[in-house]
């Protein structure tokens, strides 16, 4: 499953650039949508098998070491621990990682190559990477822990890799956080002597989630102008051109949340877009966004507009005090 936040981020994307465009077509935002969201899954499986080709090239680095006529201490006596972590070699025998990868045409070859060089030559210069191969330990929760921590060293700060990323698809650079999350969370639930057959965790979609972000984005889309009149009654001291129009799609999206799903509380709505808005939008767009949503959602909420039924649907305050 994705995370609600990670689906209404999505969704917000496609509002703000499609909102107001003569040429959209309700079938075109969809498509967008859920290609957004395999997108998502692709990158979850390129990123989890990075780690293959990493221990490809250390042990063609070994064996390249071996053949030299005069072969240092070091390289005579190589240290295999890398290339032998058992944790590697589960991911490499998994089915359902390699057929995904060759599914969906996703390799570390070619090009590609040039970022594992990079990666392999950042990490060895890393206090974790030299802690791991110097240690006398030899167990599968070790190889676990090195697996962690190369996954959270190695894809931040990235420059050639964020550029890599951003070529192969417009999606994938704002979903590396959940990604590289999807992929920690994967290492934690392999077990030693795992089947190449066992599913991946992180792989399973879910159609709820596609459900969700599409009733979102058809209901925003719908809607659009309808609710960004409305805001506009509730935004007091500002003219409509200066409402910076991802504050306006935001609120748009909260409020179109609040009507549409019944079932999600209603402070849930209003943080979930708060906290979206310290991110996505400018510096006081959180305390912005915040306020408007607030006032439209308890207006609805008295007009009938809005209908929600439940323990701790509707609060006496729902207003975002960080």
């Amino acid at each position: 499953m994705m995370s609600r936040r990670l689906l209404r981020i999505k969704t917000l994307k496609l509002l703000f650039s499609n909102a107001g465009s003569e040429e959209l077509s309700l079938a075109t935002a969809e498509n967008d949508l859920l290609t957004s969201i395999q997108k998502t899954y692709d990158l979850y499986h390129f990123l989890l098998s990075a780690i293959i080709p990493v221990a490809d090239h250390a042990e063609e680095r070994i064996n390249v070491g071996l053949q030299k006529y005069r072969p240092t201490q070091e390289e005579a006596h190589p240290n295999r621990k890398l290339v032998q972590n058992e944790l590697i070699d589960i991911i490499r025998r998994n089915r359902a990682l390699r057929q995904y990868n060759e599914q969906h045409c996703l390799s570390w070859g070619g090009d590609n190559r040039n970022i594992i060089f990079d990666i392999y030559a950042r990490m060895t210069e890393n206090e974790y990477y030299k802690t791991y191969m110097s240690s006398e330990e030899h167990s599968y929760e070790e190889d676990r822990k090195f697996l962690k921590r190369f996954f959270m060293h190695e894809f931040e700060d990235n420059q050639l890799l964020e550029n890599m990323l951003e070529e192969q698809s417009v999606w994938w650079v704002d979903d590396v956080g959940y990604a590289l999350g999807s992929v920690l969370r994967t290492l934690e639930k392999f077990v030693p002597g795992q089947s190449p057959d066992e599913p991946l965790s992180e792989a399973r979609r879910s159609r709820y989630d596609e459900e969700f972000a599409l009733r979102l984005m058809r209901h925003s889309l719908n809607h659009y102008f309808k609710y960004w009149n409305m805001a506009m009654q509730f935004v007091q001291n500002w003219e409509a051109d200066r409402v910076a129009a991802m504050d306006m799609a935001l609120i748009v999206q909260g409020f179109s949340e609040a009507v549409e799903f019944p079932e999600i509380p209603i402070k849930v709505t209003i943080n979930e877009h708060v906290e979206i808005a310290k991110f996505y939008s400018t510096l006081n767009s959180h305390a912005f966004v915040n306020g408007v949503l607030d006032r439209m959602i308890q207006h609805g909420l008295v007009d009938g507009t809005i209908q929600k039924e439940g323990r701790g649907l509707v609060t006496d305050t729902v207003i975002h005090r960080k």
